[in-house]
Protein backbone atom coordinates (compact mmCIF):
# COMPACT_ATOMS: atom_id res chain seq x y z
CA UNK A 1 0.00 0.00 0.00
CA UNK A 2 1.40 3.39 -0.99
CA UNK A 3 0.39 5.98 1.61
CA UNK A 4 -0.48 9.58 0.73
CA UNK A 5 1.22 12.51 2.41
CA UNK A 6 -0.24 13.72 5.70
CA UNK A 7 -0.79 17.17 4.19
CA UNK A 8 -3.64 15.81 2.06
CA UNK A 9 -5.67 14.64 5.07
CA UNK A 10 -7.10 18.08 5.79
CA UNK A 11 -7.44 19.24 2.20
CA UNK A 12 -11.18 19.74 1.74
CA UNK A 13 -12.98 21.62 -1.02
CA UNK A 14 -16.68 21.59 -0.20
CA UNK A 15 -17.91 22.70 -3.61
CA UNK A 16 -16.75 19.44 -5.21
CA UNK A 17 -16.46 17.08 -2.23
CA UNK A 18 -20.08 15.88 -2.40
CA UNK A 19 -20.03 15.26 -6.14
CA UNK A 20 -19.06 11.61 -5.60
CA UNK A 21 -22.34 11.01 -3.75
CA UNK A 22 -24.28 12.60 -6.60
CA UNK A 23 -22.40 10.57 -9.20
CA UNK A 24 -23.11 7.35 -7.31
CA UNK A 25 -26.80 8.22 -7.28
CA UNK A 26 -26.61 8.95 -11.01
CA UNK A 27 -24.96 5.59 -11.73
CA UNK A 28 -27.82 3.93 -9.88
CA UNK A 29 -30.26 5.50 -12.33
CA UNK A 30 -31.07 8.78 -10.61
CA UNK A 31 -31.31 12.15 -12.33
CA UNK A 32 -29.21 14.88 -10.69
CA UNK A 33 -29.51 18.66 -10.87
CA UNK A 34 -26.06 20.05 -10.03
CA UNK A 35 -26.34 23.40 -8.24
CA UNK A 36 -23.05 23.06 -6.40
CA UNK A 37 -20.69 24.94 -8.69
CA UNK A 38 -20.60 28.39 -10.27
CA UNK A 39 -20.30 27.53 -13.94
CA UNK A 40 -22.45 29.86 -16.08
CA UNK A 41 -22.16 27.58 -19.10
CA UNK A 42 -23.88 24.79 -17.16
CA UNK A 43 -26.98 26.97 -16.91
CA UNK A 44 -27.41 28.08 -20.49
CA UNK A 45 -24.97 30.99 -20.82
CA UNK A 46 -22.32 31.19 -23.52
CA UNK A 47 -19.09 33.23 -23.68
CA UNK A 48 -19.09 36.37 -25.85
CA UNK A 49 -18.31 35.71 -29.50
CA UNK A 50 -15.46 38.20 -29.73
CA UNK A 51 -13.27 36.39 -27.20
CA UNK A 52 -14.10 32.98 -28.65
CA UNK A 53 -12.99 34.26 -32.04
CA UNK A 54 -9.83 35.82 -30.57
CA UNK A 55 -8.74 32.46 -29.13
CA UNK A 56 -9.73 30.59 -32.30
CA UNK A 57 -7.73 33.06 -34.37
CA UNK A 58 -4.73 32.65 -32.07
CA UNK A 59 -4.90 28.87 -32.41
CA UNK A 60 -4.86 29.24 -36.19
CA UNK A 61 -2.40 32.07 -36.67
CA UNK A 62 -0.41 32.91 -33.53
CA UNK A 63 2.25 31.45 -31.26
CA UNK A 64 0.68 29.05 -28.76
CA UNK A 65 3.78 27.36 -27.35
CA UNK A 66 5.21 28.09 -23.92
CA UNK A 67 4.54 31.68 -22.91
CA UNK A 68 6.59 33.72 -20.47
CA UNK A 69 5.94 32.46 -16.94
CA UNK A 70 4.33 35.80 -16.09
CA UNK A 71 2.06 35.59 -19.13
CA UNK A 72 1.83 36.97 -22.64
CA UNK A 73 2.92 40.60 -22.86
CA UNK A 74 -0.36 41.61 -24.56
CA UNK A 75 -2.38 40.05 -21.75
CA UNK A 76 -0.32 41.75 -19.04
CA UNK A 77 -0.54 45.07 -20.87
CA UNK A 78 -4.32 44.74 -20.97
CA UNK A 79 -4.59 43.95 -17.25
CA UNK A 80 -2.28 46.84 -16.37
CA UNK A 81 -4.34 49.23 -18.51
CA UNK A 82 -7.56 47.93 -16.95
CA UNK A 83 -6.25 48.41 -13.39
CA UNK A 84 -4.97 51.87 -14.25
CA UNK A 85 -8.38 52.82 -15.68
CA UNK A 86 -9.96 51.86 -12.35
CA UNK A 87 -7.64 54.28 -10.55
CA UNK A 88 -4.81 51.94 -9.53
CA UNK A 89 -1.76 52.82 -11.68
CA UNK A 90 -0.20 49.51 -12.69
CA UNK A 91 2.59 48.40 -15.02
CA UNK A 92 2.73 45.07 -16.88
CA UNK A 93 5.59 44.07 -14.54
CA UNK A 94 3.07 44.17 -11.66
CA UNK A 95 0.86 41.54 -13.34
CA UNK A 96 1.12 37.75 -13.40
CA UNK A 97 -1.27 35.72 -15.57
CA UNK A 98 -2.45 32.51 -13.88
CA UNK A 99 -4.63 29.47 -14.48
CA UNK A 100 -7.65 31.13 -12.90
CA UNK A 101 -7.77 33.09 -9.66
CA UNK A 102 -7.44 29.85 -7.66
CA UNK A 103 -3.91 29.28 -8.94
CA UNK A 104 -3.12 32.90 -8.12
CA UNK A 105 -4.28 32.31 -4.53
CA UNK A 106 -2.16 29.16 -4.31
CA UNK A 107 0.96 30.93 -5.61
CA UNK A 108 0.57 33.90 -3.27
CA UNK A 109 -0.06 31.84 -0.14
CA UNK A 110 2.67 29.32 -0.95
CA UNK A 111 5.17 32.16 -1.35
CA UNK A 112 3.96 33.91 1.82
CA UNK A 113 3.32 31.51 4.70
CA UNK A 114 5.39 29.12 6.80
CA UNK A 115 4.17 26.32 9.07
CA UNK A 116 2.02 27.80 11.84
CA UNK A 117 1.55 31.19 10.20
CA UNK A 118 -1.99 32.57 10.23
CA UNK A 119 -4.19 34.17 7.58
CA UNK A 120 -7.51 35.88 8.29
CA UNK A 121 -10.38 34.65 6.12
CA UNK A 122 -14.03 35.73 5.89
CA UNK A 123 -16.66 33.23 7.02
CA UNK A 124 -18.62 32.49 4.95
CA UNK A 125 -15.91 32.54 2.31
CA UNK A 126 -14.54 30.71 -0.70
CA UNK A 127 -13.25 27.31 0.52
CA UNK A 128 -10.14 27.19 -1.65
CA UNK A 129 -8.36 29.50 0.83
CA UNK A 130 -8.57 27.24 3.93
CA UNK A 131 -7.83 24.24 1.70
CA UNK A 132 -4.58 25.82 0.49
CA UNK A 133 -3.60 26.89 4.02
CA UNK A 134 -4.21 23.39 5.38
CA UNK A 135 -2.01 21.98 2.62
CA UNK A 136 0.76 24.40 3.58
CA UNK A 137 0.56 23.76 7.33
CA UNK A 138 -0.69 27.28 7.99
CA UNK A 139 -3.73 28.28 10.05
CA UNK A 140 -6.96 29.83 8.78
CA UNK A 141 -8.52 32.20 11.30
CA UNK A 142 -12.06 33.19 10.39
CA UNK A 143 -13.57 36.62 10.83
CA UNK A 144 -17.36 36.50 10.87
CA UNK A 145 -19.68 38.00 8.30
CA UNK A 146 -22.91 38.69 10.18
CA UNK A 147 -25.91 36.97 8.58
CA UNK A 148 -28.28 39.30 10.44
CA UNK A 149 -26.50 42.38 9.11
CA UNK A 150 -26.26 41.79 5.35
CA UNK A 151 -23.14 39.66 5.83
CA UNK A 152 -20.91 42.51 6.94
CA UNK A 153 -17.62 42.11 8.89
CA UNK A 154 -16.92 43.48 12.36
CA UNK A 155 -13.78 45.62 12.31
CA UNK A 156 -13.12 45.12 16.03
CA UNK A 157 -13.32 41.35 15.64
CA UNK A 158 -10.82 41.45 12.76
CA UNK A 159 -8.43 43.51 14.88
CA UNK A 160 -8.81 41.13 17.84
CA UNK A 161 -7.90 38.07 15.75
CA UNK A 162 -4.48 39.36 14.72
CA UNK A 163 -1.48 37.76 16.43
CA UNK A 164 2.27 37.87 15.90
CA UNK A 165 1.87 34.92 13.48
CA UNK A 166 -0.70 36.66 11.25
CA UNK A 167 0.69 37.28 7.78
CA UNK A 168 -2.26 38.32 5.63
CA UNK A 169 -5.93 39.14 5.44
CA UNK A 170 -8.16 37.89 2.62
CA UNK A 171 -10.93 40.20 1.46
CA UNK A 172 -13.54 38.68 -0.90
CA UNK A 173 -15.63 41.51 -2.31
CA UNK A 174 -18.26 40.80 -3.55
CA UNK A 175 -18.41 37.77 -1.33
CA UNK A 176 -18.61 34.19 -2.48
CA UNK A 177 -21.00 32.58 -1.44
CA UNK A 178 -23.27 35.26 0.04
CA UNK A 179 -23.23 37.79 -2.81
CA UNK A 180 -22.84 40.58 -0.25
CA UNK A 181 -20.85 43.74 -0.95
CA UNK A 182 -18.61 45.41 1.62
CA UNK A 183 -19.06 49.21 1.36
CA UNK A 184 -15.98 51.22 0.45
CA UNK A 185 -15.82 52.90 3.87
CA UNK A 186 -15.72 49.51 5.60
CA UNK A 187 -13.05 48.31 3.19
CA UNK A 188 -10.97 51.37 4.06
CA UNK A 189 -11.26 50.51 7.76
CA UNK A 190 -10.12 46.95 7.06
CA UNK A 191 -7.17 48.27 5.05
CA UNK A 192 -6.26 50.59 7.94
CA UNK A 193 -6.21 47.61 10.33
CA UNK A 194 -3.99 45.70 7.91
CA UNK A 195 -1.65 48.67 7.53
CA UNK A 196 -1.39 49.09 11.29
CA UNK A 197 -0.36 45.45 11.71
CA UNK A 198 1.80 45.33 8.54
CA UNK A 199 -0.29 42.62 6.90
CA UNK A 200 -0.56 41.75 3.24
CA UNK A 201 -4.10 42.15 1.91
CA UNK A 202 -5.26 39.61 -0.69
CA UNK A 203 -8.26 41.14 -2.46
CA UNK A 204 -10.35 38.54 -4.29
CA UNK A 205 -12.42 40.59 -6.75
CA UNK A 206 -13.55 37.85 -9.13
CA UNK A 207 -17.18 39.01 -8.90
CA UNK A 208 -16.66 42.79 -8.76
CA UNK A 209 -18.08 43.31 -12.25
CA UNK A 210 -21.12 41.12 -11.54
CA UNK A 211 -23.02 43.48 -9.23
CA UNK A 212 -26.72 44.18 -9.72
CA UNK A 213 -26.31 47.81 -8.71
CA UNK A 214 -23.16 49.91 -8.19
CA UNK A 215 -19.98 47.82 -7.79
CA UNK A 216 -17.57 48.52 -4.94
CA UNK A 217 -14.32 50.30 -5.67
CA UNK A 218 -11.39 47.98 -6.19
CA UNK A 219 -9.43 47.65 -2.94
CA UNK A 220 -6.31 48.47 -4.96
CA UNK A 221 -7.80 51.93 -5.59
CA UNK A 222 -8.75 52.47 -1.95
CA UNK A 223 -5.25 51.38 -0.87
CA UNK A 224 -3.47 53.99 -3.00
CA UNK A 225 -3.00 56.46 -0.16
CA UNK A 226 -2.35 53.84 2.51
CA UNK A 227 0.80 52.04 3.54
CA UNK A 228 -0.68 48.60 2.90
CA UNK A 229 0.69 46.18 0.28
CA UNK A 230 -2.12 44.54 -1.63
CA UNK A 231 -2.50 41.79 -4.23
CA UNK A 232 -5.70 41.72 -6.29
CA UNK A 233 -6.94 38.43 -7.76
CA UNK A 234 -9.19 38.57 -10.83
CA UNK A 235 -10.37 36.21 -13.54
CA UNK A 236 -12.39 35.91 -16.73
CA UNK A 237 -14.12 32.76 -15.45
CA UNK A 238 -17.31 34.36 -14.17
CA UNK A 239 -17.34 37.81 -15.76
CA UNK A 240 -16.81 36.42 -19.27
CA UNK A 241 -18.43 33.00 -18.77
CA UNK A 242 -15.31 30.91 -19.43
CA UNK A 243 -14.50 29.04 -16.19
CA UNK A 244 -13.04 26.04 -18.00
CA UNK A 245 -10.55 28.17 -19.90
CA UNK A 246 -8.65 28.77 -16.63
CA UNK A 247 -7.46 32.31 -17.20
CA UNK A 248 -6.97 34.76 -14.36
CA UNK A 249 -4.27 36.97 -12.88
CA UNK A 250 -2.85 38.72 -9.88
CA UNK A 251 -1.79 42.36 -9.83
CA UNK A 252 -0.05 44.06 -6.97
CA UNK A 253 0.54 47.50 -5.48
CA UNK A 254 3.43 48.97 -3.48
CA UNK A 255 6.11 47.53 -5.72
CA UNK A 256 9.06 48.34 -3.43
CA UNK A 257 7.51 46.72 -0.34
CA UNK A 258 6.44 43.70 -2.36
CA UNK A 259 9.72 43.03 -4.16
CA UNK A 260 10.87 39.99 -2.14
CA UNK A 261 7.42 38.40 -2.15
CA UNK A 262 6.78 38.94 -5.85
CA UNK A 263 10.21 37.52 -6.70
CA UNK A 264 9.29 34.41 -4.69
CA UNK A 265 5.94 34.19 -6.48
CA UNK A 266 7.79 34.51 -9.79
CA UNK A 267 10.08 31.61 -8.89
CA UNK A 268 7.09 29.43 -8.09
CA UNK A 269 5.37 30.50 -11.30
CA UNK A 270 8.40 29.57 -13.38
CA UNK A 271 8.22 26.05 -11.92
CA UNK A 272 4.82 25.49 -13.52
CA UNK A 273 6.16 27.00 -16.80
CA UNK A 274 3.12 29.10 -17.77
CA UNK A 275 -0.64 29.22 -17.68
CA UNK A 276 -2.23 27.82 -20.89
CA UNK A 277 -1.12 30.06 -23.73
CA UNK A 278 -4.19 29.92 -26.03
CA UNK A 279 -6.61 31.17 -23.36
CA UNK A 280 -4.35 34.14 -22.61
CA UNK A 281 -5.31 35.57 -26.00
CA UNK A 282 -8.79 36.16 -24.51
CA UNK A 283 -7.56 38.70 -21.95
CA UNK A 284 -7.00 41.71 -24.19
CA UNK A 285 -10.32 41.51 -26.12
CA UNK A 286 -12.16 40.68 -22.89
CA UNK A 287 -10.91 43.76 -21.04
CA UNK A 288 -10.97 46.12 -24.01
CA UNK A 289 -13.98 44.84 -25.98
CA UNK A 290 -17.75 45.25 -25.70
CA UNK A 291 -19.46 44.54 -22.37
CA UNK A 292 -22.99 44.42 -23.80
CA UNK A 293 -23.15 40.67 -23.11
CA UNK A 294 -22.55 41.41 -19.41
CA UNK A 295 -25.62 43.64 -19.22
CA UNK A 296 -27.73 40.85 -20.71
CA UNK A 297 -26.13 38.29 -18.37
CA UNK A 298 -26.74 40.44 -15.28
CA UNK A 299 -30.34 41.10 -16.26
CA UNK A 300 -31.03 37.37 -16.53
CA UNK A 301 -29.15 36.67 -13.28
CA UNK A 302 -31.24 39.29 -11.48
CA UNK A 303 -34.45 37.68 -12.72
CA UNK A 304 -33.26 34.29 -11.49
CA UNK A 305 -32.15 35.77 -8.16
CA UNK A 306 -35.54 37.41 -7.61
CA UNK A 307 -37.34 34.16 -8.45
CA UNK A 308 -35.21 32.17 -5.99
CA UNK A 309 -35.57 34.72 -3.18
CA UNK A 310 -39.35 34.74 -3.66
CA UNK A 311 -39.50 30.94 -3.49
CA UNK A 312 -37.34 30.85 -0.35
CA UNK A 313 -39.54 33.40 1.40
CA UNK A 314 -42.64 31.30 0.75
CA UNK A 315 -41.18 28.57 2.98
CA UNK A 316 -41.38 29.44 6.67
CA UNK A 317 -38.43 27.15 7.43
CA UNK A 318 -36.10 29.01 5.05
CA UNK A 319 -34.70 32.54 4.92
CA UNK A 320 -31.99 34.45 3.09
CA UNK A 321 -30.44 37.84 2.55
CA UNK A 322 -30.87 39.19 -0.97
CA UNK A 323 -27.50 38.88 -2.75
CA UNK A 324 -26.23 42.10 -4.32
CA UNK A 325 -23.82 40.37 -6.70
CA UNK A 326 -22.70 37.07 -8.26
CA UNK A 327 -24.98 34.07 -8.74
CA UNK A 328 -25.31 32.32 -5.41
CA UNK A 329 -27.90 32.27 -2.63
CA UNK A 330 -26.88 31.51 0.97
CA UNK A 331 -29.99 30.01 2.58
CA UNK A 332 -30.64 29.52 6.28
CA UNK A 333 -32.61 26.34 6.93
CA UNK A 334 -34.41 26.02 10.27
CA UNK A 335 -35.64 22.81 11.89
CA UNK A 336 -32.68 20.63 10.95
CA UNK A 337 -33.09 18.74 14.21
CA UNK A 338 -29.94 16.86 15.13
CA UNK A 339 -28.66 16.87 11.56
CA UNK A 340 -25.65 18.86 10.44
CA UNK A 341 -26.00 20.97 7.33
CA UNK A 342 -23.91 18.41 5.42
CA UNK A 343 -26.30 15.63 6.36
CA UNK A 344 -29.22 17.83 5.31
CA UNK A 345 -27.56 18.36 1.91
CA UNK A 346 -27.06 14.60 1.49
CA UNK A 347 -30.69 13.95 2.47
CA UNK A 348 -31.84 16.61 0.01
CA UNK A 349 -29.77 14.97 -2.71
CA UNK A 350 -31.22 11.53 -1.94
CA UNK A 351 -34.83 12.71 -1.83
CA UNK A 352 -34.89 15.27 -4.65
CA UNK A 353 -31.82 14.69 -6.84
CA UNK A 354 -30.69 18.29 -6.26
CA UNK A 355 -27.07 18.85 -5.20
CA UNK A 356 -26.24 22.01 -3.25
CA UNK A 357 -23.35 22.85 -0.91
CA UNK A 358 -23.46 22.82 2.89
CA UNK A 359 -22.77 26.15 4.59
CA UNK A 360 -20.10 24.69 6.88
CA UNK A 361 -18.07 24.06 3.73
CA UNK A 362 -17.76 27.85 3.56
CA UNK A 363 -16.73 28.23 7.19
CA UNK A 364 -20.04 28.67 9.05
CA UNK A 365 -21.54 26.66 11.93
CA UNK A 366 -22.76 23.25 10.66
CA UNK A 367 -25.91 23.65 12.78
Amino acid sequence: MISPSTRTANFHYAIRNLVSAAEAQERAGGSIIYLNIGDPQAYGFRPPAHIVEAVARALRDSFTGYAHSAGLRAARNAVAAYATSLGSPTTPEQVLITSGASEAADLVLTALVNDGDEVLLPAPGYPIYPAILNKLGAIARNYTLNSAGQWQPDIEEIDSLITKRTRALVLINPNNPTGSIIPDETTKQILEVAARHQLLVIADEVYRELCFEEPPASASVLAQEMDVPLITLESLSKTHLVPGWRVGWMRYTHERQMRDLTEAIGRLASGRLCSPTPAQYAVEPALEGSREFQRVFLSELKSRRDFCVERVRKNESLSCEIPAAAFYLMIKAEKLGERTDEQFVLDLLKETGVLVVHGSGFGVDPH
